[in-house]
């Protein structure tokens, strides 16, 4: 993507924008995979552990390495501070602009 926007001339505006969309746009990826992994891991509680479940996860959808670890530990940091779960709605509202009045 960012090789595209070496070749394309915009504005420094214009820029900044697509660059925030797209990190708002990685970062409710990741929370849906999250989300979704703990929807898996509760299913499967009494057929795999944790680690088992990660894998599974990650070979069915085809995760890369990177993505893998990323959601990990976003899972990790979650199953170890409950409180601050909100159950996947962190980023309930990315892709809304904020109304300033």
């Amino acid at each position: 993507m960012f090789n595209w926007l070496r070749r394309r001339r915009l504005s420094d505006k214009a820029r900044k924008q697509l660059l925030i969309i797209a990190a708002r746009s990685e970062e409710a990826i990741i929370e849906t995979h999250v989300a979704n992994l703990i929807d898996l891991l509760t299913s499967l509680r009494e057929e795999v552990d944790l680690d088992r479940g990660l894998e599974l996860y990650a070979e069915m959808l085809g995760l890369d390495e990177a993505t893998a670890t990323t959601v990990t530990n976003r899972l990790l940091a979650r199953l170890g501070n409950p409180r601050n779960s909100r159950e996947g709605r962190r980023f309930q509202n990315v892709f809304r602009e904020e109304r300033r009045s």
